[in-house]
C-alpha cells in the first residue's frame, strides 16, 4: 500500500464516523507565538481543546509538521525526521476513550489488515478504564497491555510532577512488532528497536491545578497522532521509513547527482540529507525564506546539514556540490498528490535553494579561513587543542560540523575539546526548545480571552458601510487607552497585509478614538483612546471609520491584486506572493523571483497596471465554496489559512485572488499607480513598494519638480539632463585619469624587487595619501592590470579619515580560476579591524575606519597574502 493510499483510506475512515477532515494547517502556525514551527496535528485547533470555539466536534486531518529537537538523530534511528505527516483524529467534548480506543484498533486491524498478533498497546499505569477497554472490549491478551509511568504515557510528560497547569491526560499507545517470534522482555521500552510506536491516544480528561492536583475536566477530549511514514514502514515491511515508497526516489536522486552508490554503512547520511531537503521544500513554500534568525535560519540549517551529510558519503570526501536544487522537483513530484500546492512554488523553491547553496561556499571558504588562521595563533601560543567555544562558532557561525573540524585540525596536529563543544549543542538546543515551548504554554490562555470566547462573534459591517450603530460588549480600559469589543463594526481589523481601520466611537456621554483595529478569531478588537467620557459596557454608540483613510487602502489593495496578476503575465507564472503591505500611504508586495528587474520590465509593469486601471473595470467580490473557487483559478496567499467558504475577489480579465479585504468598486477608482522601488530582501525573495492615487500623484509632482531644479542648474531643458549628466561624468573620469596617469611608483622596478608567494610576485606599493577607493580602481585598471607580468598586487590609500585597498592581478593571473580575489580581501581585512566591499574573482575592495591599525600593518601586507596562499594552497 502506498504513502498516499494510507493518508487517504485513514481521512476516509473517519470521515465516515462524522469527522470533518480538516486540511493541513501551514508550518508557519498561524496566530500562535509560542510555536516556531506546527509539529503536531492538534496545534491549529488549540482554541477548541480550550473550549474557546465550539463549532466543531469532531475532526481528523493529515497535519505536515516539522520539528528540530532531534536533528543529531534524524537518519540514525529508523523513524526520526526533521519534516514529517501526522495522522490524527480529535474529539472536542464529544466521544472519549472508548470511540478512541475501538476505531484505531478497526483501523489498524480491519482497514489496514496488520495482523492482531503483532500490535502491542501500553496504558498509563493509573488508567484503569483505558486497560478494561483494550482487555475486554478490544480483546487484547493482558500480557500484551504494558502498564507505563508518567514520562511515556501522560501528556504533558511528567505533567503530574512538573506540570504546567492546564489540560492534560493519559495516553495509551500502539506498537507494532517488528520480530514477533522473539520472546518479549517485559516492556515495549526494554526493546525498542523491536517494537515500532505506531499511533498515540492521548485522553485529555484533567485540569491541572499549581500543586498537582488534577481535577476532572467538564468537558474531555480526544487527541491522537500517527506518523505517516512510520506507518507506511510498518505496512510495506521495511525496517526503516527512509526505504518506504516516497523515501527512495529522494534516495535515488541524491544518489544520481553524488555520482556513485552509497555504501550500506553510509546510508544514514543519505537519509538524512533526503530528510532535510523534503523540510525544506515544505517550509520554503510556506514562505518560510532562509536566514540568520528565527524559522530562516531553521531552513538555512537544513540546507547546510544536508550539503554536509551527502559531502560525507562521496569517495575521498569531495568538495561541497551544488546539486540540492536539482533534488527539489524530485520531492515535489513525490508529494504532490497529497499537497498539490507544491507545484506552484517549485521555480521559486529550486532558485531559493540554489542560492543558499552558493551562499554557502563562500561562507564555508570564509569558515575554513579562520579555521586555519586560529589554528595558527594557537600553534604559536603553544597549544595542541582547539577550545569548545572556537569548535562551536565555526559549526553554529559558518557550518563546519564538528567533525571537519577535527579532520583539519587533527592534519595540524590538533586535537579539539569535544566536551566542550558537545555541552554547547546541548545549551543551543535547550534554547531552542525554549523558543517553541510548545507543552509550556499550548494551552495557557488570558482571562481576557476566556471572557471574549463567551460573547457572540463580532459582525463585520465594513464591505457595505462605513458607518454604523453598535453596542460594546466588553471592553478593557487602563486610563485613557484600552480594548473595546462591539457586537457589529465597519471597522476593518488587521488581515491579508491591510492595515486595520482607524476612526471614532461615539456615544451620549463617551468619545474615543480608535487607533487600531485588529481580530482575534471572529471577534474585532477596537484600541482606543478615550478623549470624552468613560467606556460602559452595554452602551449604544456610532462607529464611524476614517474614510478617507479606508479609500486610499481599498486603493492600495486593488493596485496589490493587479501587480501580482501583471508580475505573473510578464515574468512568469513561477511569481508567487510571499508577503504584502497594504497601508493607506503605499503599498508593499513581496513575491518571489530569482534576479533584479530591468528599467524595461518595471516600466512594462507599471504601463501594464495603468492600462487596467484606465479599463476602470468593476470588480467581482463572491463567497464560494474553497474547493470550487480553487479549481476555478483563484490565487491563494501561500501560508494564509482558510475555512472552507472563502471570498474571492476577481478583476476579469486579469486577477482572481482569495481576498477577504477591502476593495475599490471599479479600477478606475485607484486613479494612478507608480512604482517608486523594487530590491532584493532575502535570497529568491524581492520587493516592491508602490503608490497609488493623491499619493502618487504627489510623489510625481514631487520628482518632476526635482528634476526641473536640476535642469536650472545644469542650465538645460528637462529632456537634456541625461545627457548632460553623462558628459558631466565623462569630464570627471578624464580629469581622475589625467591626475593620476603620473603613478606615484614605478611598476617594473616594485616587480623586480616583490617578494614571491609561491610562482608568482606580490606588489604592495606604499600607500597613496588623499585617493579615494574610485581612484585607486581607476589606477589598478588603467595601469596594473594591463601589465603584461603575471603578479598579485595590493594598492592602499588614506583619505577623509578612512583608509582603502584593492587587490587584484596582472598578467596570466587575470585568468587564474585557483586566486578568489573577495577572499583574500576579507582576509587582509580582518588584520586591519575593517570589513570586506565585495568585488569580483579577479579584483576586490576594502576598507577599515581604524587608520592607526592600517598603517602600522600595512608592512606585513606581503607576508599576509602570503601566509593566506600557502593555507588555501595546503590547508
Amino acid at each position: 500500500m502506498t504513502t498516499d493510499e494510507i493518508r487517504q483510506k485513514f481521512l476516509d475512515f473517519f470521515r465516515a464516523r462524522g469527522h470533518k477532515i480538516v486540511r493541513s494547517d501551514s508550518l508557519v502556525p498561524q496566530n500562535d507565538p509560542t510555536l516556531l514551527f506546527t509539529s503536531a496535528g492538534m496545534n491549529q485547533f488549540k482554541d477548541y481543546f480550550l473550549g474557546l470555539k465550539k463549532d466543531l466536534k469532531r475532526a481528523a486531518s493529515c497535519q505536515k509538521c516539522l520539528r528540530t529537537g532531534d536533528l543529531d538523530e534524524v537518519g540514525k534511528t529508523p523513524y526520526h525526521h526533521s519534516f514529517f505527516e501526522m495522522l490524527g483524529n480529535f474529539s472536542f467534548g464529544d466521544y472519549f476513550k472508548e470511540e478512541a480506543i475501538r476505531w484505531a484498533w478497526e483501523f489498524l486491524t480491519v482497514e489496514l489488515r496488520l495482523p492482531r498478533q503483532r500490535l502491542r498497546v501500553s496504558v498509563h499505569q493509573d488508567d484503569e478504564e483505558a486497560l478494561k477497554i483494550w482487555r475486554d472490549d478490544i480483546k487484547v491478551r493482558e500480557d500484551w497491555i504494558y502498564k507505563m509511568g508518567d514520562k511515556t504515557n501522560f501528556w504533558p510528560s511528567h505533567a503530574p510532577q512538573e506540570g504546567p497547569n492546564g489540560p492534560c491526560g493519559p495516553c495509551s499507545e500502539i506498537y507494532y512488532d517488528q520480530t514477533p517470534k522473539a520472546p518479549d522482555r517485559g516492556s515495549v521500552d526494554d526493546d525498542p528497536g523491536r517494537f515500532a510506536e505506531i499511533w498515540n491516544l492521548v485522553f485529555t480528561q484533567f485540569d491541572r491545578q499549581e500543586g498537582g492536583k488534577l481535577l476532572p475536566l467538564k468537558n474531555k477530549n480526544i487527541d491522537t497522532g500517527m506518523g505517516l511514514e512510520r506507518l507506511a514502514c510498518v505496512l510495506q515491511g521495511k525496517k526503516t521509513n527512509f526505504e518506504i515508497d516516497i523515501f527512495l526516489p529522494l534516495n535515488q536522486a541524491v544518489e544520481e547527482c553524488l555520482q556513485t552508490k552509497v555504501s550500506e554503512s553510509s546510508r544514514k547520511s543519505l537519509y538524512a540529507a533526503s530528510d532535510h531537503i523534503r523540510a525544506v521544500v515544505f517550509a520554503i513554500a510556506d514562505g518560510v525564506i532562509p536566514s540568520n534568525e528565527g524559522r530562516g535560519y531553521v531552513v538555512r540549517k537544513l540546507i547546510r546539514r544536508a550539503l554536509w551529510q551527502t559531502y560525507e558519503v562521496t569517495p575521498h570526501k569531495r568538495a561541497l556540490g551544488i546539486f540540492l536544487d536539482r533534488i527539489v522537483p524530485v520531492v515535489i513530484s513525490v508529494m504532490s498528490a497529497g499537497y498539490p500546492e507544491l507545484k506552484q512554488a517549485e521555480k521559486n523553491i529550486v532558485d531559493t535553494v540554489k542560492a543558499e547553496e552558493e551562499h554557502f561556499e563562500d561562507t564555508l571558504a570564509r569558515g575554513r579561513g579562520l579555521l586555519l588562521e586560529e589554528l595558527e595563533t594557537l600553534k604559536q601560543k603553544g597549544r595542541d587543542r582547539m577550545p569548545g567555544e572556537l569548535v562551536f562558532k565555526l559549526y553554529d557561525t559558518y557550518g563546519l560540523p564538528d567533525e571537519t573540524t577535527r579532520s583539519i585540525a587533527a592534519k595540524k596536529g590538533f586535537q579539539i575539546d569535544q566536551e566542550g563543544f558537545d555541552r554547547l549543542m546541548s545549551e543551543q538546543r535547550k534554547r531552542a526548545k525554549g523558543k517553541s515551548p510548545l507543552v509550556e504554554s499550548i494551552f495557557v490562555t488570558s482571562e481576557f480571552d476566556r471572557k471574549l470566547h463567551k460573547l457572540p462573534p463580532t459582525k463585520f459591517l465594513g464591505y457595505e458601510t462605513h458607518q454604523a450603530g453598535a453596542k460594546i460588549l466588553m471592553s478593557q480600559v487602563e486610563g485613557d487607552r484600552g480594548v473595546v469589543v462591539l457586537d457589529q463594526t465597519p471597522f476593518y481589523a488587521e488581515s491579508g497585509g491591510q492595515v486595520g481601520d482607524q476612526g471614532m466611537l461615539e456615544g451620549p456621554h463617551f468619545q474615543a478614538r480608535v487607533e487600531d483595529t485588529q481580530k482575534k478569531d471572529n471577534y474585532y478588537l477596537h484600541s482606543i483612546r478615550i478623549t470624552k467620557g468613560k467606556v460602559e459596557n452595554g452602551t449604544e454608540i456610532e462607529a464611524k471609520i476614517d474614510s478617507g483613510r479606508r479609500d486610499a487602502a481599498m486603493r492600495n489593495h486593488t493596485a496589490t491584486h493587479l501587480l501580482h496578476a501583471v508580475l505573473r503575465e510578464v515574468l512568469g507564472k513561477q511569481v508567487r506572493q510571499l508577503g504584502s503591505l497594504v497601508h493607506p500611504d503605499r503599498l508593499r508586495f513581496d513575491y518571489s523571483f530569482s534576479r533584479p528587474l530591468t528599467e524595461e520590465e518595471l516600466l512594462k509593469i507599471e504601463s501594464r497596471v495603468n492600462e487596467e486601471i484606465l479599463k476602470d473595470t468593476p470588480l467581482q467580490k463572491e463567497l464560494k465554496d474553497f474547493e470550487q473557487a480553487k479549481s476555478e483559478g483563484a490565487l491563494a496567499f501561500f501560508g494564509e489559512k482558510y475555512g472552507d467558504r472563502v471570498r474571492v475577489v476577481s478583476v476579469p480579465g486579469i486577477s482572481k485572488e482569495f481576498c477577504g479585504g477591502t476593495h475599490c468598486e471599479r479600477t478606475g477608482q485607484i486613479g494612478i499607480f507608480t512604482i517608486i522601488s523594487d530590491s532584493s530582501i532575502a535570497s529568491g525573495v524581492r520587493r516592491i513598494e508602490a503608490l497609488t492615487g493623491t499619493v502618487a500623484l504627489q510623489y510625481i509632482q514631487t520628482a518632476r519638480s526635482q528634476l526641473r531644479a536640476v535642469a536650472e542648474k545644469l542650465r538645460s531643458s528637462v529632456n537634456e539632463v541625461p545627457e548632460r549628466i553623462e558628459k558631466l561624468q565623462e569630464r570627471v573620469r578624464t580629469l581622475e585619469k589625467s591626475q593620476f596617469s603620473k603613478l606615484p611608483f614605478d611598476p617594473k622596478l616594485l616587480l623586480s624587487t616583490a617578494p614571491q608567494a609561491g610562482p608568482f610576485p606580490v606588489v604592495v606599493p606604499e600607500p597613496i595619501g588623499g585617493m579615494s577607493v574610485t581612484q585607486l580602481r581607476n589606477i589598478y585598471f588603467e595601469s596594473i592590470r594591463t601589465q603584461q607580468e603575471s603578479a598579485l598586487w595590493c594598492l592602499g590609500s588614506e583619505s577623509g579619515g578612512k583608509a582603502y585597498f584593492i587587490v587584484g592581478a596582472s598578467g596570466d593571473l587575470v585568468n587564474d580560476p585557483s586566486l578568489n580575489m573577495p577572499q583574500i580581501a576579507n582576509y587582509l581585512a580582518s588584520k586591519v579591524d575593517g570589513k570586506g566591499g565585495g568585488g569580483r574573482a579577479d579584483f576586490a575592495q576594502a576598507g577599515t575606519s581604524n587608520v592607526a591599525v592600517f598603517e602600522n600593518n600595512w608592512g606585513s601586507f606581503p607576508q599576509f597574502i602570503n601566509d593566506y596562499l600557502k593555507k588555501i594552497q595546503n590547508p
